[in-house]
């Protein structure tokens, strides 16, 4: 137990000239938050289904590929390449957002410990690499005043 006092003691310390431990709070708390993070990452289930879905409208990956595959077709058709580029283009834009909006999250069920556990390790963490990286530092040279040099 007097191990323990000691080293919070230490680590409360500031004074000039010491490690005040500060890569250490800093890896710890890096270590909780990076930890909480993934603990958090962890708790959610992300399942997918390609399609566009608006409300009760479905739209299948067969008919998004119809402007695509119409823009591709007017490349080779069309002497002037502007027409079928741009339908191209909005085919795969059409295609990239189907992607994007057809992922859904769905959160695990878990205790309130868990929960309390896991946030308290992301903002405990966050906390402690905040107060290394943003802390005040006290001046190298003592806090005084060098300059004034007096004979």
């Amino acid at each position: 137990m007097k191990f323990l006092t000691d080293m919070a003691k230490s680590l409360r310390k500031n004074v000039p000239g010491e490690a005040e431990h500060e890569l250490l709070q800093f890896f710890l708390g890096f270590i909780m938050l990076g930890g909480g993070i993934f603990w958090a990452m962890n708790m959610f289930e992300v399942r997918w289904s390609f399609g566009w879905h608006i409300g009760n409208w479905n739209m299948t990956a067969g008919v998004m590929l119809v402007p695509l595959l119409i823009g591709i077709f007017l490349l080779f058709l069309l002497e002037k390449k502007v027409i079928g580029g741009a339908i191209t283009a909005l085919g795969v834009v059409i295609i990239i957002i189907a992607m994007i909006n057809s992922v859904s999250f769905h959160a695990r069920s878990a205790s309130l410990w868990v929960y309390v556990l896991m946030f308290g390790l992301i903002f405990a963490g966050a906390g402690l690499v905040a107060k290394v990286l943003f802390q005040k530092k006290p001046p190298k040279n003592g806090g005084g005043d060098n300059n004034n040099i007096q004979l």
